[in-house]
């Protein structure tokens, strides 16, 4: 009516003064029909460009940061060389190029090894001059013999001199040994007299007469051996069997003395027989019990069940009760209603999507036979049926008419459809919207009747059927070409 346009005028406008003033304030300049997922995206790529521009900062003063670093590194190395330079011009060395260290390295140490080794042999002949000296002063003079009975002369001193030192050296060895040997003979002559004196014997013939061959010796070494073994045996059985007696005293029964009689003993045993038999008993009937107990509480999870199923039944025929059984019948009506309302939701959807993506139709969550209007562009937004544009509403009220046709479809066929004005109030794009689902349906084998002045209409309808409106209230009549003669 008047005040509902009025008010969605109104709506409209509160509208249309938030979008400017949010525009305004992004300093952008958008319609509310404008497409607003293009300046998002120059959103996004302007955030995306700052991000950017952020790294390449961050990543510049690492840049500076790891280059002041090589600085300073290449400055310590320049300072090392021109230390090692000065050390090695003292030995009137020079450093090596690059990627030649290591045969550098090598190649000086070789040359230290070289220097060590000519060092040792300066010694060693230094030794061997200083051995050969007095050796010399001792010799005639050149003049006194020929150069050659010299040399022979010299050799043959030289061998008998070694064999000499040899001889010498090989007699002082065994010297040593023999007077290392005396001291041992001595040390156990006095031993074994003092031992002879301490024994049983009375000199040394007697202990030579009391000594065995050594078979016997064998014999008694091996029954030495198998005496200790069965001592080692004995030992353990020993130890074995006191810890048994410690554990056998430790589990001892309550109440059981240590100094309790085998008659008291085999008593109790006797009395506890008969209490075992007293026991399996009793254990029979308990037993017996138990299977009593355990049908029982069979029989009783049989009933449950039986209980739990007829509870149900009785919930179902409550909830009918509740929807049926008032005075009025009013609450079954409303049941079936919203059934058929659910299917003709579901429907309406399908004709929805078909028409325009952009809205989807759902009942209220209240139990009024209701329904609103979500809107999948606005982050599935819920909307009141009565806040709709005109081509909002003629897209809705075309989606339901067309569903309701389905809804009806399977008991009778409808090949035909009429539609009264409405389209007027549409802009062009949702008439162009709504007449691409009438030629959609119209290619599906329905019969589609408009009834329209509106222009745009006429272009894209190629079967018409013109009425002249004549003079009067409610009289009009049809062209003369469509006139019955």
């Amino acid at each position: 009516d008047e005040n509902e346009a009025q008010s969605l005028r109104q709506d409209e406008q509160a509208l249309t003064q938030q979008w400017q003033a949010v525009t305004a304030s992004l300093n952008i300049t958008l319609q509310p029909q404008d497409d607003i997922q293009p300046w998002l995206d120059a959103q996004d790529e302007h955030e995306r460009q700052l991000r950017l521009l952020s790294q390449r900062h961050e990543l510049q003063g690492q840049i500076a940061a790891h280059n002041q670093q090589i600085i300073q590194y290449q400055q310590q190395i320049e300072q090392r060389q021109q230390q090692l330079l000065t050390a090695l011009a003292g030995y009137a060395l020079t450093l090596p190029q690059e990627d030649e260290e290591e045969s550098w390295l090598a190649t000086r140490q070789q040359e230290a090894q070289s220097w060590q080794q000519r060092q040792n042999e300066l010694t060693a002949l230094q030794n061997r001059m200083q051995q050969l000296t007095p050796i010399l002063e001792t010799l005639p003079q050149s003049d006194e013999l020929p150069h050659s009975e010299e040399t022979v002369a010299l050799e043959n001193w030289r061998q008998v001199h070694e064999q000499c030192l040899a001889l010498h050296s090989q007699q002082q060895t065994l010297q040593q040994q023999d007077v290392l040997a005396a001291q041992s003979l001595q040390k156990a002559q006095a031993q074994f007299d003092t031992a002879l004196q301490a024994s049983v014997f009375d000199d040394q013939q007697a202990f030579l007469a009391a000594l065995m061959d050594e078979q016997t010796l064998t014999q008694l070494e091996q029954l030495k051996q198998n005496l200790e073994n069965q001592r080692r045996q004995a030992q353990t059985l020993v130890t074995q069997t006191a810890e048994t007696l410690t554990q056998h005293q430790q589990h001892r029964p309550g109440g059981l003395s240590l100094t309790v009689t085998v008659e008291q003993i085999q008593q109790e045993l006797a009395q506890t027989h008969q209490k075992l038999r007293e026991n399996t008993t009793s254990q029979g009937e308990i037993r017996q019990q138990l299977k009593q107990d355990a049908d029982n509480r069979q029989q009783q999870q049989t009933l449950m069940q039986q209980i739990a199923q007829m509870t149900q039944q009785v919930e179902d025929w409550g909830y009918l009760n509740s929807l049926i059984g008032s005075k009025e019948g009013d609450k079954f009506r409303k049941f079936a209603q919203g059934l058929t309302l659910d299917n003709l939701v579901h429907l309406a959807n399908q004709q929805l999507t078909r028409l325009h993506g952009r809205y989807l139709l759902q009942r209220k969550a209240s139990e009024a036979l209701e329904v609103e209007v979500v809107d999948t562009w606005q982050a599935d937004a819920v909307r009141d049926t009565r806040t709709l544009s005109g081509g909002e509403s003629f897209l809705v009220s075309l989606a339901l008419a067309l569903a309701l046709s389905d809804l009806v479809s399977h008991k009778t066929r409808i090949d035909s459809l009429f539609l009264d004005e409405g389209f007027g109030t549409l802009d062009s794009e949702t008439l162009d919207t709504a007449l691409d689902a009438l030629d959609a349906l119209n290619a599906s084998g329905k019969t589609i009747g408009v009834i329209s002045h509106v222009e745009a209409m006429k272009e894209r309808i190629p079967v018409q059927i013109k009425v002249k409106k004549i003079n009067g209230l409610g009289y009009s009549k049809l062209e003369s070409a469509f006139a019955v003669k």
